[in-house]
């Protein structure tokens, strides 16, 4: 690797740097107004300034400096106590916060520089304004305070109970909880990540050769898990059975039980604790010596590179069952059961690179704090942001096109959906609305809730716009959610006026055909005057495509999971012949069409 190598590899760390710079003036700004400490908070963003400036002056990024110098200038007078902090200052703060992430982007893609005028002579007004100085009675109270003495009585306390939750679980599965592609090793292994998993087969219940159905479950586990998590949280994992696997919570023996009372006589130390020193230090030592964290940056296109060699190694793995298939070797066999093992080795493999391309939602929640703040003011209306599931963490491709969708939900919220303060007023509520914005996991699946408190959805309205614009025919009989579902046909509006905040050109057909291509899905539940509520459905990445392989004569298919609603086994008594090339097959009380192969 020569000089130059060296130069940009450094460069390119130094853009990275500058986004966590940026992700930090985003997240400070974000909560500022809303933050007892804002003195910590500018020392931060002035901190992640400071950082860019230094970076850009070495590698002779005069905007940038320019820009940055600045924004530290004005951020000074602020530390200094020399001006008081309020929104008009927030806003510029932002606005230089965006002009910087700009001008770094285009130094990054090598594109023509953008202009910085406005920005730069909005800082300078800040910097020439001196504003009112109550340095003495404003920052003093800022200041940390600091204990010259104090007393330390230590406790030493054994109660004897365990740190951790003990779950006694009690699982059998239904015939079609195999059917759907499920398996009970796969539940194991995700259960074993969450602390130590004991399990107890029971085959009591195997019948006899002769009575032996081959659809039918017969078997039972007993599960005992040792585990930090809450019970709420492993309930959760059983979800994504959909019904086909029971499961019951049994009563664990009470650590009361077991619970030995010891009464130790008293010693007396005068002006001394060395009988607790020793075993602290020692806990502590074994505790936390054996782990040192740190983190490393890669690059991105390694990170992918990464994954399509572990996509690789599982496509080899599959060719290898194959050949074992045609070689008729024995299950249970020494080669088989080292296939079995290396399986288990790529799934971990494959979820721990996958987690490496994971991060977050926290920033794009950060992002969309900005936009709530913006819109609000725009509408006139009192938001209440609320934010839950920020740590959640999502594949990095799925949340750079997630941002476009939520800002347009959440424009929608403020302007369409939270009513007026006066209005609100009228309605018994309060005057300021709720925006909730929610991620968590769910059956696998990343999930994101867009909710407000506003005046919902009328139904009748819909309908009538909906026939209006030909969207249905005159006589149609819809359920209430699927005449609310209407909102996402292209060209739908229930306004007649279109607005500067919302009305951008970007409906909500857009939004779910952005959410669609994601492999996603968007539902939408209202109650009129009560409130919206919006649920996004995600994959966990798009790197990876699961889907279920079935064959045809010799001919294999494939088709994505996310697109199997059900499998089950075909009864023929139950198959119609309409015609020499249609059929069908009766299903639920549904005639379900069957497609035929044609022959070449």
């Amino acid at each position: 690797m020569n000089d130059q190598d060296n130069l940009e590899e450094i460069r390119q760390i130094f853009f990275q740097e500058c986004e966590e710079n940026l992700s930090v003036l985003e997240e400070e700004l974000g909560s500022m107004e809303s933050s007892q400490d804002k003195f910590s908070k500018i020392n931060a963003i002035f901190r992640a300034v400071h950082s860019i400036k230094g970076g850009a002056g070495a590698f002779g990024m005069e905007k940038l400096v320019r820009i940055s110098h600045l924004f530290e200038e004005v951020l000074d007078k602020f530390r200094s106590g020399f001006r008081n902090l309020d929104q008009d200052a927030v806003v510029i703060f932002l606005k230089t916060t965006d002009c910087l992430a700009e001008i770094i982007s285009f130094y990054r893609s090598g594109s023509e520089l953008i202009e910085t005028n406005d920005i730069c002579d909005d800082l300078c007004r800040y910097l020439n304004d001196t504003g009112v100085s109550d340095r003495d009675s404003k920052f003093i109270s800022n200041l940390t305070k600091e204990i010259d003495e104090f007393e330390f009585h230590p406790v030493k306390i054994d109660l004897g109970l365990p740190e951790e939750n003990t779950f006694y679980i009690e699982i059998s599965p239904t015939s079609s909880f195999y059917s759907h592609g499920d398996d009970v090793p796969n539940l194991f292994i995700f259960l074993q990540k969450k602390g130590v998993l004991t399990v107890e087969l029971d085959a009591a219940k195997i019948p006899s050769l002769t009575s032996f159905a081959t659809d039918v479950c017969y078997l039972k586990w007993t599960i005992i898990l040792t585990t930090s998590e809450a019970r709420e949280n492993i309930e959760e994992i059983f979800e994504w059975s959909g019904g086909d696997l029971s499961y019951e919570f049994i009563e664990s023996p009470s650590a009361t039980d077991s619970l030995e009372l010891k009464f130790l006589p008293i010693t007396k130390h005068e002006n001394s604790n060395d009988g607790l020193v020793g075993p602290v230090v020692e806990n502590r030592d074994h505790k936390y010596n054996n782990k040192e964290y740190s983190t490393v940056r890669i690059d991105t296109i390694r990170v992918d590179k990464l994954v399509d060699l572990v996509g690789e190694l599982i496509i080899n793995q599959g060719s290898i069952r194959s050949q074992m298939k045609i070689s008729n070797v024995l299950p249970g066999s020494s080669l088989d059961i080292a296939i079995s093992e290396l399986n288990q080795l790529t799934q971990e493999l494959q979820e721990n690179v996958m987690a490496m391309r994971a991060h977050p939602i926290k920033a794009v929640f950060q992002r969309m704090n900005r936009i709530v703040r913006e819109a609000a003011r725009l509408s006139g209306k009192n938001v209440v942001f609320h934010t839950e599931g920020e740590e959640v963490e999502i594949d990095r491709s799925i949340m750079e096109k997630l941002s476009e969708p939520l800002m347009h939900l959440i424009r929608n919220a403020i302007d369409h959906g939270i009513e007026e303060p006066n209005v609100r007023d009228d309605n018994g509520k309060n005057k300021e609305g709720n925006l909730y914005l929610r991620a968590f996991i769910r059956s696998g699946r990343f999930v994101i809730e867009v909710e407000d408190d506003g005046g919902g959805l009328n139904s009748d309205k819909i309908y009538e716009k909906a026939l209006s614009r030909g969207i249905i025919v005159p006589g149609s009989h819809l359920e209430k959610e699927e005449i609310q579902s209407l909102i996402f046909s292209p060209g739908f509006s229930t306004l007649d006026v279109v607005s500067d905040l919302s009305g951008r050109g970007v409906g909500m057909d857009v939004v779910k055909k952005n959410i669609f291509e994601m492999g996603g899905k968007i539902s939408v539940s209202s109650e009129e005057k009560k409130g919206t509520k919006f649920l996004i459905s995600l994959p966990m990445t798009l790197s990876v495509l699961e889907g279920l392989i079935f064959k045809i004569e010799e001919q294999k298919f494939i088709v994505p999971i996310n697109n199997v609603i059900e499998a089950f086994f075909l009864n023929e008594k139950k198959i119609f012949k309409i015609s020499e090339f249609d059929m069908k097959y009766l299903y639920r009380n549904e005639l379900i069409p069957i497609f035929l192969k044609k022959k070449e």
